[in-house]
């Protein structure tokens, strides 16, 4: 008799449950850095529009009351101002949440706040609520 070589349907099925483990281990790894990654992209928008605020107040001596003022004219700007920012793009956080502002009862202080992947108060990780203040 001639002897057959080959795998046998539990091997086959060991080396797909190994390989789909490995694989579930691999992708779980690889978002968690995608988010980490995201974080800090996020925190550098927010340092460029801590900037634009700045440039702002240099301009027109006072904080802009909302971050829609950076891309618009208001009273104290005047009609024929030119905006700070050019887009409404960069409003927003890399998850696609606008930033909260906020200026103090005096005018003198703000704080720049993005809610992180979950949108929402608190977290960790990715999750965690980065907070800019100035001037």
């Amino acid at each position: 008799m001639k002897s057959q070589s080959g795998l046998t349907l539990v091997e086959i099925i060991t080396v797909l449950i190994i390989l789909s483990l490995l694989m579930g281990f691999l992708v779980s790894r690889l978002s968690g850095a995608g988010d980490s990654a995201k974080a800090g992209i996020n925190e550098l928008q927010m340092k460029k529009l801590q900037s634009y605020i700045n440039q702002y107040q240099l301009r027109y001596n006072t904080l802009p009351s909302s971050l829609r003022d950076l891309i618009q004219c208001n009273d104290q700007t005047g009609p024929s101002c030119l905006p700070v920012v050019n887009s409404e793009d960069e409003l927003v956080d890399v998850w696609g949440t606008d930033y909260r502002y906020s200026v103090d009862g005096g005018g003198r202080t703000y704080t720049l706040k993005s809610l992180g992947a979950d949108r929402a108060e608190g977290g960790s990780g990715a999750n965690v609520d980065f907070t800019l203040s100035g001037p």
